[in-house]
């Protein structure tokens, strides 16, 4: 699976579920806090954040969210 795919499956579930641990998790560490409410600004900071780091890092978070 492509690290495009990943990343986008990884946005959809923090921003359908931003209260879970994986969510709050993967947050504190893309965005540096985690979010009570998530909105579209939010979920672009995600995307590109997650983009910017190492696919080993990206699988982990995958693997947290599937």
């Amino acid at each position: 699976m492509s690290k495009s795919i990943k990343i986008n499956n990884i946005v959809n579930f923090v921003t359908s579920h931003p209260q879970t641990v994986a969510s709050r998790r993967i947050c504190r560490e893309i965005i540096g806090e985690a979010l009570e409410r998530f909105n579209e600004e939010f979920a672009v900071e995600l995307e590109t954040g997650l983009n910017r780091i190492p696919d080993e890092k990206i699988d982990s978070f995958y693997s947290l969210v599937k």
